[in-house]
This record gives C-alpha cells, sequence and structure tokens, in this order.
C-alpha cells in the first residue's frame, strides 16, 4: 500500500504529539485524554481501586459505572501508564496514576477535573466561526465570579496550589534572596510559593498578599502552618495600595492574566510599595522571539480564550516594565520548568547585573 500525499506529509512531522493528532484527529491521545482523565478523577477509580488491584467488577460496585465503559476508560489510561493490569485483570494505580488520587503528595485532581478552559475553547471555536472575538472573559469577571462562588473559588485555589508545585518549585532556591529581608507573594494565592521559600531561607519574613476570599481560606488551610510566625496574610486588590514593609515583591503568573494596561498598573503599585533598592521578581513563562516551539506560545493562546491576558517576549515585557518605571536586571530559569524569573528594579535605580 502506497502512502498518499496526506499520510506522508503527516508521518514527517517530527512533533509526536503534532503528528499523533493529525493522524488519528478526534480519536487521538490528545484529543480524548483530557477528559478521560476528567472522568477518571470524578469517579476516583483510583482511590477505589484496592491496595492488591481490582477487577472491572468491584470497580463498577465501587464507583457506579456500567461495565462496558468502565473497562474502555481503565483499559485507555493503562495504555497511557496511569494503572497496571495484572494477569487477573486487577487494575492498580501505577506511581503515575498517583496524581489522580486524593491524598497523594502529586495530586492533581483539582487541575485534571477543571472542565472550566474546554468549555471556554468551545465558545471560542464557536464565536470564531461567525467571526466574533475568541476572547471569553475578562480578568476582572473571571475573577468576580470565582468569588461569588465559594466551592469555585475552593477548586480555583487547589488548581493553583497544584500548578505552584508543579511550575515554581524552583524559585525557592534561587540565588535571589541575599540580602532580602521581607518578601511579599502578590497574588500569592494561598501560599505555597511564600511557604517554600520562608522554609528554605529561614531568615526571611513573608507578606501573603491576595483578594479576601483568598486570604481567609489561606488562614484556615495547612499551607503556612510551618512558617505562621514570620508571616502576615493581608487583603486587598493588587491595583490599589500594597503593605510597604516587604522590600522583595513576587509576582508568580499573575501579570500573564491581564492585558498591557491592566499588567502596568498592577506593577506600578508594586513600584510605589517598594522601598530604596527594593526589587520585583516576576515569574512566568518568556516567549521566544525566535520560532522554535516553546509552551508559552500555547499558554499565550489559551490565557487569550479564558481571561483576555497573554504570554510576552522580553521585549515586551521590558516595555511592560518602562510603562511602571521599571527596568530588568536579569533573568533565570526556573528549575526544570519552562518558566522564568525576571527580577526587575526602579529605573532610577539602575540595574546591578546587567
Amino acid at each position: 500500500m502506497t502512502l498518499t500525499e496526506l499520510e506522508r506529509l503527516v508521518r514527517g512531522v517530527p512533533d509526536p504529539v503534532v503528528r499523533e493528532f493529525l493522524l488519528m484527529a478526534d480519536d487521538s491521545i490528545v484529543a480524548v485524554l483530557p477528559y478521560a482523565l476528567a472522568v477518571a478523577v470524578r469517579l476516583d477509580v483510583a482511590d477505589a481501586c484496592a491496595p492488591d488491584g481490582s477487577t472491572t467488577e468491584e470497580l463498577v460496585a465501587a464507583v457506579g459505572l456500567a461495565a462496558e465503559p468502565l473497562l474502555s476508560l481503565m483499559n485507555a489510561l493503562t495504555g497511557a501508564g496511569f494503572f497496571a493490569r495484572d494477569q487477573r485483570g486487577r487494575f492498580t494505580p501505577t506511581e503515575l496514576g498517583a496524581v489522580l488520587k486524593a491524598d497523594s503528595t502529586v495530586s492533581m485532581r483539582a487541575t485534571l477535573s477543571n472542565m472550566d478552559s474546554y468549555r471556554a475553547w468551545l465558545k471560542a471555536a464557536d464565536a470564531a466561526a461567525d467571526m466574533r472575538s475568541i476572547t471569553a472573559a475578562s480578568g476582572e469577571t473571571f475573577f468576580e465570579s470565582q468569588e461569588a462562588d465559594p466551592t469555585s473559588e475552593t477548586t480555583f485555589n487547589t488548581r493553583m496550589r497544584e500548578r505552584a508545585v508543579r511550575l515554581y518549585a524552583g524559585v525557592a532556591e534561587l540565588p535571589v534572596w541575599d540580602g532580602a529581608r521581607t518578601v511579599m507573594d502578590i497574588g500569592g494565592g494561598t501560599g505555597t510559593v511564600l511557604s517554600a521559600v520562608l522554609q528554605a531561607q529561614p531568615r526571611l519574613r513573608g507578606v501573603l498578599f491576595d483578594r479576601g476570599s483568598v486570604i481567609e481560606l489561606a488562614a484556615r488551610i495547612s499551607l503556612l502552618d510551618p512558617v505562621r510566625d514570620r508571616c502576615t496574610l493581608v487583603a486587598g486588590s493588587f491595583f490599589n495600595e500594597l503593605p510597604r514593609d516587604a522590600d522583595v515583591h513576587l509576582l508568580c503568573s499573575v501579570l500573564h492574566d491581564w492585558d498591557d494596561e491592566k499588567a502596568a498598573d498592577i506593577l506600578r503599585a508594586s513600584a510605589r510599595a517598594l522601598p530604596p533598592r527594593g526589587r520585583i521578581l516576576v515569574c512566568e513563562l518568556v516567549v521566544p522571539v525566535t520560532s522554535e516551539p516553546h509552551p508559552a506560545r500555547w499558554s499565550d493562546l489559551g490565557m487569550l480564550v479564558l481571561l483576555g491576558g497573554r504570554e510576552r517576549t522580553l521585549p515586551e515585557f521590558d516595555k511592560l516594565f518602562a510603562a511602571a518605571g521599571l527596568v530588568r536586571d536579569r533573568v533565570l530559569p526556573v528549575g526544570e520548568s519552562a518558566f522564568s524569573l525576571i527580577e526587575v528594579v526602579p529605573s532610577g535605580q539602575g540595574p546591578r547585573s546587567m
């Protein structure tokens, strides 16, 4: 059998993810996996498995789904490496499958069960067909809706905690804390990153700053327990006045939620609150100025659709910093993630290391 022109083209695609999707389209793992994982999390199938494994019949009794669809789901996720199946037909979560379990230290349940982004993309596709904007919401409306629904707010902050553990874990170990006295995590959620920084840097004090509903949640959960004697929780809006007792401000994936005007407003508020010789640390994806593949390109499109925000190149960040009276000092990679830490200082102070 000879290959068609399309088959030859697709099989020559170097990226295996793109190649698999173009070959299989709606039936590809790219299209199906996010929903399969969401179903698995919502059914609690990983937690339903006995320590020595469970048969399909035992899982049916535990989760309530009919045998045929449940077996199809388990077979697919076993092939993807989330479960193992022994010769007796008993399913057991693998090490990777721990991301589906509620009590796991690497749990991603809140992230994997989130359907908001998929719904936004469906709306975007429909809107594009009618030549309308593909942006589903703005940052203001998104966060207002979170505050109006306590359950949604809690779930969102759990997703952000899972994200922080995956992507910002290296921030605490970066060589940016020498000489610092107090770090304020602006928009820091329930304190995942701040807790890690304060535990890694025992001489530092911390301020967690976020919306009132988030700060109330942070006060109730245990993330900050190891460092509460060195940490203050403050509620407010990062578009307005910020506390003035921190010489280092940390912004992790905050600016990408907003368009340039709002992002500059956040940076201006931060700059106003900085003491002399203060610094701002911006942890974000940085879009390459060249055309090589990078996760920031996909996140840029996603932020546009979900919030009307955007990812930025370094020149675009520099323009944003300049609008707030700031200048870039240096850029450091954040561990093994695709994120970078951009150190920024007031322009009159001058960069220290460029």
